[in-house]
Parts: C-alpha cells; structure tokens; sequence
C-alpha cells in the first residue's frame, strides 16, 4: 500500500529532490560528510508567522534532499529549489535548531523561530524526513549543533 502522503510528495516533487551542482560543489569543497537525497517527509507548521504568512497546524508533503558538510547542514525540497536549512554551524541562529529522531526510520528538524532573533518571524516549522539512516543523521547533528 503505497502512503498518500509520500505519493502526493512524489508527485508535487517531481522525481526527487537533489542538489543542485553548485550547491554540492561548495559542500564538498567544505568537507561533505553525508547526502541524503530524494527522502520523503513533510514541514509543520505551528503558530508560525512571517511577512505574508501565517500557518498553524498546515502539514505539507514534501519531497526533499539533506547534506551535512564540516560547516553546515542544508535541506532543501522540492527538487532543490526551495531552502528549508542552510545554516552553518558557527552561525549563532543555529541555536534555534533541534534535532530528534521520531522513531527509527524519522528525523525532525524543528526550527524554533522564537529563539532566534529573526524579525518579523516566529513559531516552529518542524522538518521531518524518512531514511534508513536517521539514527546516524541525528547523532551527527547533534555532535554539531550547540546543546539546547
């Protein structure tokens, strides 16, 4: 039985979200450790709010590509197009990152806005991805991102 949030994913993401070339060129030129593209997932929204927007409790399927370099994490959906994180590691809104893993085959990435200090931007948008490997993306991140 195939999920229809992971059909509707494929099909609003077209063959699966990758990298683009330039994109993973800088990465490896800062040490890629891992890509992981083409997962399957979804971004939540609570109380969030931006100029223009605003979402509490929208659920939208995405499909997306994750990487973690020795100086940031990237995800981006919709084949690449759009950025969800591209934050380094030294940045100090990488604070506003939370990393868990929802069971063993799930990753979140929660992004919570009302720790950071972007203006006129706040809630939580939580990024959850589905790979065989988000044990060791989790650990990974946590060892890189300040503890919070």
């Amino acid at each position: 039985m195939v999920s229809s949030v992971g059909f509707l994913a494929k099909l609003l993401g077209g063959k699966g979200a990758q990298l683009r070339p330039e994109l993973r060129a800088a990465l490896e030129d800062e040490g890629l450790i891992l890509i992981e593209e083409g997962l399957s997932g979804s971004v939540r929204y609570k109380k969030f709010r931006a100029p223009g927007k605003a979402f509490d409790g929208k659920i939208v399927p995405q499909t997306m590509c994750l990487a973690i370099s020795q100086a940031r994490l990237v995800v981006y959906g919709q084949s690449g197009r759009v950025k969800l994180v591209d934050s380094a590691f030294d940045n100090p809104r990488v604070g506003m990152l939370d990393v868990s893993l929802k069971d063993e085959g799930r990753l979140a990435i929660l992004v919570d806005y009302d720790k950071g200090d972007v203006p006129k931007v706040s809630g939580q948008v939580t990024i959850v991805a589905k790979t065989p490997n988000a044990a060791a993306i989790v650990e990974e991140l946590r060892a890189r991102l300040p503890a919070g």
